[in-house]
């Protein structure tokens, strides 16, 4: 039986962390960008505030970011009747 090497036990251990940190970096920087934005736009966003699109983004990450631009800022949603 081949057993690994401390180098690839290490890589594969380091590997683990880096994606981790990165996921979470991610989540907290979708979490930031979608509660300013939802401060700015001083109305909310299907009736959610902005601490919870916050806590959405970071659970979701990317995805909450995608749902909240779709429904915020592009071309498909409807116009705001100020």
């Amino acid at each position: 039986m081949k057993e690994d090497s401390i180098y690839q036990a290490l890589l594969g251990t380091a590997g683990l962390y880096t994606y981790w940190v990165l996921y979470i970096a991610t989540g907290i920087a979708c979490a930031y960008y979608v509660y300013q934005d939802a401060i700015k736009q001083d109305r909310r966003t299907l009736n959610i505030h902005p601490y919870w699109w916050a806590a959405l983004a970071l659970i979701g990450g990317v995805w909450t970011l995608v749902a909240y631009w779709l429904i915020q800022h592009s071309t498909l949603k409807k116009p705001h009747d100020e």
